[in-house]
């Protein structure tokens, strides 16, 4: 069966399978490439966006600061007249707080020639005042009477910081220039993400700001000579020589050194800052996206697995479902092929079950007639006990009519009617006393439940009243005075009868004749154990008490205690006897304790 049942792949399957496998994790490995980079130019998206927005909010803030400060009056009276060196302090004071309230790196005037007259950070060792910016395009251009802005390190501080400047005018003529640095220190605070690189860059490509400091000043993309030397010549990015760090430099993607000066490639959005000529480059490393490919391809293996495991499972089970096929088949040729022997071993089979089910139906309607002949067997040696149980109130009824048919003629109707509710008395009690041997000589239903010990006992006892009496018996209880077995109600007061009866007959002519009844508990059963003291059981007779036609009486069939032990058994339970020494043989009958029922009456 196991080698029928073998169902392996073919090879072209086999390369099926593997075809579809690698198909899908072609197309996860492109997705999710494809997914990666997208979110990934998200997230560059939102940085430069924020970064963009911030740095043109920081220049916005102080792009007219120099405008309104140029026209104030506190700077046009020192540029018309000689400073003295009282009002040159008070200026610096002036310029000092004007920058501390707007929160500018330094504010500083030039004279016509470009020399500092006082600045902000007159109190630091690198104060401008008397330095000379005349070489300073931001100079040029306000000297001119135009606004001027201009990105460069500091020619003293080496700070890097954003110039803004504008003329300072009297009389339409042009006396001095106001600048305003900003450090633009707002860069590094907005750049959030630690994942992703920025660059930002003049109008000819010079990087002077960046994420990795080695990028610094460098430029991305060749520069010519002559515009290289002229920025070098400004000092607009102090003594570097903006050497071209870059290659393939392309819309979205570029290839910078990292500290070692290999070459790494970047993904890159770019965002241009039109007001300052700038341009903000947001960089992430095109690091082929492994993880995320490597997880979305292990993801679809293991799907891709699941669904070959569903696929081997359903061949394994229509193969399965096709041997079995193949087997019905196989066994039906079989069973034709044998038919007409079966069918004569069924008749011979069928004959023999009828005759065992009438043989057993015999033996059943037999031992339920055994156990009905011992019933009554048991009433007719009570039958003399019950005729004068009878006789008696028969006996006082017929003297009550006989007195009601005289009360009748002498019209005493009183009279009457006490003699008929006498007569009616002793009727109820003929009927209660004939109900007992009626109810025990009827047939039992077979059927076990909870059954009261004691209203067994003493049903037997009523029944056997007579005898116990006429043979001054005396009756000992002991133990529980109530318990419930598992039993037939009717069967087990035939027991009890016969037990009962069976002691008195062994106490006939024994003075001082006792008969002893005790209920107890043994582990999980009910005993009731019935001992009198007549004489003892030899040993032969405690061998075959219970065996069919055995006796110890001189009339019987033998046959009580046989029945008395089969329905015992018949319950679950035992019965077995022993001598009590001094005192006499004891039977003892054992049955399962039961929950008595939710209401019962006695």
């Amino acid at each position: 069966m196991e080698q029928r049942l073998k169902n392996e792949l073919s090879l072209g399957q086999k390369l099926v399978l593997l075809l579809g496998w690698l198909t899908l994790m072609l197309l996860a490995g492109v997705t999710a490439q494809y997914q990666a980079k997208q979110q990934q130019q998200r997230q560059l998206l939102e940085e430069s966006q924020r970064l963009q927005r911030s740095i043109q909010h920081e220049l916005d803030r102080f792009r007219n600061f120099p405008k309104v400060l140029a026209i104030q009056q506190q700077l046009i009276e020192p540029l018309s007249l000689n400073l003295s060196s009282q009002r040159r302090q008070a200026l610096n004071l002036y310029l000092q707080q004007v920058n501390q309230l707007q929160g500018s790196d330094v504010t500083y005037l030039l004279d016509p020639s470009g020399t500092t007259l006082a600045s902000s950070n007159w109190q630091s060792a690198r104060s401008f005042v008397g330095s000379s910016y005349s070489y300073r395009p931001y100079f040029q251009t306000a000297i001119l009477g135009k606004y001027g802005q201009y990105f460069a390190l500091g020619s003293r501080s080496g700070v890097r910081g954003y110039y803004f400047s504008a003329p300072v005018m009297l009389k339409q003529r042009v006396i001095g220039v106001l600048v305003v640095k900003v450090a633009l220190n707002i860069i590094d605070k907005s750049w959030r993400d630690p994942n992703f690189e920025y660059l930002l860059t003049d109008k000819h490509g010079v990087v002077f700001y960046a994420s990795q400091t080695h990028w610094l000043y460098n430029s991305i993309k060749p520069l010519p000579e002559s515009l290289r030397q002229q920025l070098i010549n400004s000092r607009q990015y102090g003594d570097n020589k903006l050497p071209n760090m870059a290659e393939n430099l392309h819309e979205s993607s570029i290839n910078l050194p990292d500290y070692s000066g290999q070459q790494i490639d970047y993904n890159s959005i770019t965002r241009v800052l039109p007001t300052a000529g700038w341009r903000l480059y947001a960089l992430s490393e095109d690091r082929g996206y492994s993880s995320d490919i490597g997880e979305a391809l292990f993801l679809s293996s293991l799907f891709y697995l699941g669904l070959v495991l569903l696929y081997l499972y359903w061949r394994q089970l229509q193969a399965r479902r096709q041997l079995q096929t193949e087997i019905n088949q196989e066994l039906e040729t079989r069973v034709q092929l044998r038919t007409a022997e079966l069918t004569s071993s069924n008749r011979q089979l069928q004959q023999a079950i009828d005759d065992y089910q009438r043989t057993a139906s015999t033996l059943k309607k037999t031992e339920d007639e055994l156990v009905q002949t011992a019933k009554l067997a048991t009433l007719g040696e009570l039958s003399a006990g019950i005729n004068h149980e009878l006789n008696q109130p028969l006996t006082a009824m017929q003297s009550y009519a006989e007195n009601a048919l005289r009360f009748q003629e002498k019209q005493q109707h009183q009279q009457v009617t006490n003699n008929l509710q006498d007569i009616l008395k002793l009727t109820l009690m003929m009927s209660k006393m004939i109900a007992k041997f009626k109810i025990f000589s009827r047939k039992s239903q077979g059927q076990t439940s909870a059954v009261s010990s004691a209203v067994s006992i003493n049903a037997a006892l009523s029944i056997l009243a007579n005898r116990i009496v006429s043979n001054q018996i005396k009756i000992e209880f002991s133990g529980q005075n109530q318990q419930w077995v598992k039993a037939d109600a009717i069967q087990l007061e035939q027991v009890l009868i016969n037990l009962i009866n069976n002691a008195i007959d062994a106490l006939e002519n024994i003075q001082q004749a006792r008969l002893g009844i005790r209920q107890y508990q043994e582990d999980d059963w009910q005993c009731i154990a019935i001992w009198d003291n007549g004489p003892m059981l030899n040993h032969e007779q405690l061998k075959r008490i219970f065996e069919p036609f055995f006796t110890t009486k001189k009339q019987g069939l033998g046959l009580g205690m046989a029945i008395s032990k089969r329905l015992i058994e018949s319950f679950d339970g035992e019965l077995s006897v022993r001598n009590l020494p001094g005192i006499g043989p004891e039977f003892v009958v054992r049955l399962r304790a039961q929950t008595p029922p939710a209401t019962n009456q006695l």
